[in-house]
């Protein structure tokens, strides 16, 4: 029973913590005390915690955990930030190989780890490698099965809008890019539009282990960087230092518990062996016991003192 009012007490606790704000001076902007707070449900229930000295402990770790993201979204930000200074990109393009003179126009995405932007540039080169095909390898079927053989190039000129497909065929589309008459001028002409509008993503697709090496030598500087300074070092190790006292402690409460809870059903146990009872037409036994309740093994005794018939 004292388990259950305590835990409506905790719940109670947690609830009215929660919409006075107590954590909001704890909380930097955008973060979000729910999920602070469930953070605490969720070790409360790890731990089966069941005192509030338990919840106080798991209200410290969950802070202690919400620093430590802390740091690793700090770490993240001075990563982001110094790939981003054109001192990085210019590095960044003398590895490569590429124009120093046309680091400061390299797009964002090269550098913020972007996968949408990634999976954009993938499906613009081999929208440029079929078009490469066809060019080669030009015929007047080849062109009406173009969304069959070569569908990257087909949703790069068509769009993946079924109505364009309705009103246009793929060669009367090409008009876009051209105003030849020649089918593979026409296509020359796009070639050439994908590589003006879109050499960024075509270079990238074209060398993108190379490129991703480079970004990850220039992450991995700045990483050691930052684990060499003395600073952080402390910190961090203070906070991993108290993460794992704390877990110490609430594994240590939660098998003090089950002991407690062990104890006691152990003791419902002996109880439960316990007999008392009358015997129908010889009056009430434990009368013979005066400030005594019988057991087993009185009544067992009884049995043998009574002599035969």
């Amino acid at each position: 029973m004292t388990a259950i009012v305590t835990k409506a007490v905790i719940n109670a606790s947690s609830k009215n913590a929660l919409k006075s704000g107590i954590y909001a001076n704890k909380l930097l902007e955008g973060e979000d005390p729910q999920q602070l707070q469930n953070t605490i449900d969720g070790l409360v229930q790890d731990f089966n915690v069941t005192n509030t000295i338990g919840y106080q402990l798991a209200q410290e770790l969950a802070q202690v955990m919400l620093r430590m993201t802390r740091v690793e979204r700090w770490r993240a930000t001075l990563i982001a930030a110094h790939l981003a200074k054109h001192s990085t990109r210019v590095e960044f393009s003398h590895q490569l190989n590429l124009s120093v003179l046309g680091a400061a126009s390299l797009p964002d995405w090269y550098f913020n780890d972007s996968q949408v932007d990634r999976g954009r540039a993938q499906s613009i080169y081999n929208a440029y490698i079929d078009l490469d095909y066809l060019i080669k390898n030009h015929s007047a079927d080849r062109m009406m099965r173009v969304k069959a053989e070569l569908p990257d190039l087909w949703f790069f000129v068509m769009g993946k809008s079924e109505a364009t497909e309705k009103v246009y065929t793929f060669p009367e589309r090409l008009s876009r890019y051209s105003s030849k008459t020649d089918p593979v001028s026409r296509l020359k002409d796009l070639q050439n539009h994908m590589v003006e509008k879109h050499r960024h993503e075509i270079l990238w697709a074209e060398s993108e282990d190379r490129y991703e090496a480079v970004l990850d030598g220039l992450r991995a500087q700045v990483q050691m960087e930052l684990s060499a300074n003395p600073n952080l070092q402390r910190d961090e190790t203070a906070l991993h230092r108290r993460k794992t006292d704390l877990i110490g402690q609430l594994i240590q409460i939660s098998r003090e518990s089950q002991t407690v809870q062990l104890s006691a059903s152990q003791s419902e146990a002996d109880k439960a062996q316990v007999i008392t009872y009358k015997q129908t037409g010889q009056g009430d036994k434990s009368t013979e016991y005066p400030g005594h309740t019988l057991t087993a093994a009185d009544t067992s005794k009884a049995s043998q003192a009574q002599p035969k018939a």
